[in-house]
């Protein structure tokens, strides 16, 4: 029994750190580009890692997934995919108190 405990308490842990763009909901940002995602991600990138050193891209479908960790809640998460003659940018944050203004600015910037 106690192993069935710990076992849901872990899953229910586990829930709770699943970035934002893999839970349902609409992201904090939704804009369109019209540069490709290779380019925006080239500008949003440096710009980011200005702020969090850690920031990564990883290639993703039709584009790249760029995120920021952050030790207190969630990561803070750029989807860019290709659309049309450019690509869909979406930008996936955590709780109002913990948004970056700075990162908000640099995805706007780039566009």
């Amino acid at each position: 029994m106690r192993m069935l405990i710990g076992g849901i308490a872990v899953t229910m842990l586990a829930g709770c750190s699943l970035p934002a763009s893999l839970v349902p909901g609409e992201p904090n940002i939704s804009k369109y580009s019209n540069k490709i995602p290779k380019d925006y991600a080239a500008c949003v990138l440096p710009l980011w890692q200005q702020q969090i050193p850690k920031t990564t891209q990883t290639p993703i479908s039709n584009g790249y997934r760029i995120k920021a960790p952050s030790i207190i809640t969630a990561d803070e998460i750029l989807d860019i995919v290709k659309y049309k003659d450019g690509s869909r940018i979406s930008l996936y944050q955590g709780p109002p108190w913990a948004k970056s203004d700075a990162m908000r600015k640099a995805v706007r910037s780039c566009l």
